[in-house]
């Protein structure tokens, strides 16, 4: 039983030595997972580790970041951790973190670059071994802060492509050709698309695709092109499905280029008793979770996000272990179908 003034107390390595008649070195090698090298017995590590428990000892980990030039910490910035992407995104680079032993922090930008400053100078101030960060359009000066700290980055989901830095993302210019040329086969010539105006390779690479496979078919009609700015999206979106709806020649299907656009724009299409798929057919970035509970058929295109996240962590752990190579990982989505 432990007394009074043992419970008050910081519990260090020198209470458990004391307390078991050991050197503070044969302590720190068993709590440091160091004991089988230095042959100390499997019932001394058992004693050592039982006390500690007892005793309700915490490393200090200012101390063991001193000493070791590591936080044993990687810090993440994502651009919207309420999006079911960005979450399981920054729920696989956790469980992904942890096999190696590092703790996530976890910061969001929506899409700000003063939130984005914030994020880069907070993480930095903490001394984290690494970060893993979606761009903000805008931002690489921003970006360059980590770049010239010289400490290991991965960019993912999007990249700038003037800053010397790994990055992870997918093929979205193919993924956009491949869902353009599914409705096509399926005997749609009307297909709008509705995608975030903003200057970013992931997003500007979706658009793409659409204009060009549209083109190949002669079938572009800039009315069908819907840009939406990010400030103000939940309006536009709502005035794009109106547009669409009252077009004189009929709209078949829509291309949503982002979950979040596809949920809202789903959202007044059926205010505006558009019914799916019998008036207009629609494909969409990622698997949304909530539709698979509902009778709505919807292609979409399913991001690898779970390999994207682990791959993000394998990546800086290679750059935290001294790996200065810059390493671009390109990877394929697939078009699915949600029943």
């Amino acid at each position: 039983m432990l007394s009074g003034s043992e419970k008050m107390k910081k519990v260090s390595m020198q209470d458990i030595a004391d307390r078991l008649g050991v050197s503070k070195g044969t302590i720190s090698l068993v709590l440091s997972g160091k004991a089988k090298g230095n042959r100390i017995s499997e019932e001394m590590c058992l004693k050592v580790k039982r006390t500690a428990e007892e005793m309700s000892y915490y490393p200090n980990e200012i101390a063991r970041s001193l000493s070791t030039g590591m936080t044993m910490s990687i810090g993440v910035i994502v651009t919207d951790i309420s999006n079911e992407f960005f979450g399981n995104l920054t729920f696989h680079i956790q469980e992904r973190a942890k096999k190696y032993g590092y703790t996530v922090i976890t910061t969001n930008t929506n899409e700000s670059l003063e939130e984005f400053n914030d994020a880069v100078t907070i993480l930095l101030n903490k001394q984290i071994d690494g970060i893993i960060f979606v761009p903000v359009v805008g931002g690489e000066e921003i970006a360059e802060k980590i770049i010239k700290r010289q400490l290991p980055v991965v960019q993912i989901d999007r990249f700038f492509p003037g800053m010397k830095a790994s990055y992870i993302i997918i093929d979205n210019y193919n993924a956009s050709v491949n869902a353009i040329e599914l409705l096509i086969q399926k005997n749609y010539r009307r297909i709008a698309v509705i995608c975030y105006d903003i200057d970013l390779n992931a997003l500007t690479d979706r658009r793409q695709g659409y204009i060009d496979t549209m083109n190949r078919y002669q079938l572009s009609d800039p009315a069908l092109i819907k840009n939406i700015k990010y400030e103000n999206q939940e309006e536009e979106i709502r005035q794009a499905i109106i547009d669409l709806k009252n077009n004189p020649d009929k709209v078949e299907a829509i291309f949503f280029c982002s979950r979040r656009v596809f949920i809202t724009g789903i959202k007044y299409m059926h205010k505006e008793g558009i019914k799916i798929p019998k008036d207009m057919e629609v494909i969409c970035f990622d698997k949304i979770d909530t539709i698979s509970i509902t009778d709505i058929p919807v292609d979409f295109i399913e991001q690898p996000i779970r390999k994207m996240g682990e791959q993000a962590v394998d990546l800086l752990i290679e750059q935290i272990n001294g790996d200065k190579q810059v390493k671009q990982y390109i990877f394929d989505a697939e078009i699915k179908h949600s029943i």
